[in-house]
């Protein structure tokens, strides 16, 4: 893909989102190199800065969903987080999709390097884990049609992010068992545990830096992660209200989606 084609592509995307009007699809976008060449070039072209980051397919229903052959990366905008309890219009999104996840604050940058980080290392310069509700969104008209690439070109299927309260003191939880809900209007509609993500939150983490360095790109303290699904996808309507609860230690995240 040329860097023209990628502007292109991001074009479109950033006057779908102006203009709320779905994209029909990104044929050029065939790669994954193709994906995030877009996704660079949509950064300056939105003029909103960037505040983290999102594993995307982290989980084996994920991948099958979309017929991904592993992991996507994505990025958090400023005006697309939102503190718990949040209040939001269904009508700003084009589909609303739901995800309990465990959030990473970052203590400490993590550039881009020629050696493989390992997850110790990512570990270490976590100094928080926030837990939060991802919504999921794609600006791609028939989505379930549309190739893993073109979705990972459109942020990952990232709408924005709901989080809850930091925990700092994470390192004393075992968060591949700690137990997650995510309920719409009292109905549970999923659970599970940091297993179902890769196996254990912190290797998406350290998959998610390892491929941001790869390509050249570091991360920086403050930046937060959503390391992707514990509870699995789940669709709303506007009038609900969703609450993901992770236990007494990080608490609750709630969201109210009006009309």
């Amino acid at each position: 893909m040329t860097d023209l084609a990628a502007i292109d592509a991001a074009r479109l995307l950033v006057a779908g989102r102006r203009a709320h009007e779905a994209v029909p699809g990104l044929p050029d976008v065939r790669t994954f190199d193709d994906a995030y060449a877009v996704q660079a070039a949509f950064r300056p072209l939105w003029s909103d800065a960037v505040v983290g980051r999102k594993v995307g397919c982290s989980s084996e229903q994920s991948q099958r969903l979309v017929n991904s052959p592993g992991p996507i990366a994505g990025v958090l905008f400023r005006d697309t987080l939102w503190q718990q309890p949040a209040t939001l219009p269904a009508a700003r999104f084009f589909i609303v999709g739901v995800e309990a996840e465990f959030g990473f604050r970052l203590g400490r940058d993590l550039p881009a390097r020629s050696a493989p980080y390992e997850r110790e290392e990512v570990s270490a310069a976590v100094d928080a884990v926030v837990p939060l509700i991802e919504i999921c969104d794609t600006r791609l008209s028939e989505w379930r049609t549309r190739r893993i690439e073109e979705i990972t070109a459109d942020n990952a299927f990232n709408g924005g992010v709901v989080v809850g309260t930091a925990f700092e003191a994470w390192r004393s939880l075992d968060l591949a068992s700690h137990r997650v809900t995510l309920s719409v209007d009292g109905e549970l509609k999923g659970e599970g545990t940091g297993a179902l993500v890769l196996g254990h939150p912190l290797i998406a983490l350290t998959w998610l830096v390892n491929e941001l360095s790869r390509r050249g790109d570091g991360m920086h303290a403050g930046e937060l992660v959503a390391a992707g699904t514990c509870t699995g996808l789940h669709f709303v309507q506007a009038g609900s209200t969703v609450v993901a609860d992770f236990g007494a230690a990080l608490g609750q995240v709630t969201i109210r989606f009006g009309d």
